[in-house]
């Protein structure tokens, strides 16, 4: 792998910060799983020695929370706040359902991840996530005016959906659909709900 630094120079030679080991550690879980990570593994991947790992980091450990807490952020908590400026629900749940419904690569982050979730530190960074994908599911299908039980299922069975796919990409890609058109409108039709006139959504808001 190519030697990629966002840090400033010493001696001449660019430095790695904590967010490029961060950054890389992620790719290599990704792409070989939990057990892949190694210091050694890593600052051979990078090009560096393991002295430039320590000024960072007192372990691997340290790596692995710093590393998830980046994919935290950014695959959660600011595609929250993006969707957060669109005022409208439906079209919130529209661009959520359209990019879970997309083609999924054979190997991700997230099913690398799942598989290690007997790890302590992957399995808090997991239910933290599940936890604020479908409670931010559940304010918009209440958005909608669906009640609190319905909508609270309709959070878990989308985001179901969404990591069955991945895991079934990662198990048994060959199962998946060869035409890929008609699987985003399915997920829609079973996903999105009708619109509710105001007399329902009076019903709805009644049985919260």
């Amino acid at each position: 792998m190519a030697r990629r630094s966002t840090g400033g120079t010493r001696l001449g030679q660019p430095t790695l910060t904590a967010a490029d080991w961060a950054e890389a550690a992620l790719q290599l879980i990704a792409e070989a799983g939990l057990g892949a990570l190694t210091v050694d593994a890593l600052a051979a991947r990078l090009g560096v020695t393991k002295g430039s790992f320590y000024w960072h980091f007192s372990g691997r450990a340290d790596l692995l929370a710093a590393a998830l807490e980046r994919w935290e952020q950014g695959a959660t908590a600011d595609h929250i706040a993006g969707l957060n400026a669109i005022p409208d629900a439906r079209r919130r749940l529209e661009l959520m359902l359209t990019a879970a419904a997309q083609p999924p690569r054979a190997r991700s982050l997230y099913a690398a991840l799942a598989e290690a979730a007997e790890d302590p530190i992957v399995r808090r960074v997991l239910d933290r996530v599940a936890s604020k994908r479908i409670g931010y599911l559940d304010i918009c299908y209440r958005e909608l005016g669906l009640s609190g039980p319905l909508a609270k299922a309709h959070a878990v069975f989308a985001y179901a959906a969404y990591r069955g796919l991945l895991q079934l990409a990662h198990e048994a890609p060959a199962a998946l659909p060869r035409d890929w058109d008609q699987y985003p409108r399915v997920v829609r039709d079973a996903l999105l709900p009708a619109e509710l006139g105001a007399s329902a959504r009076k019903r709805s808001r009644r049985t919260r």
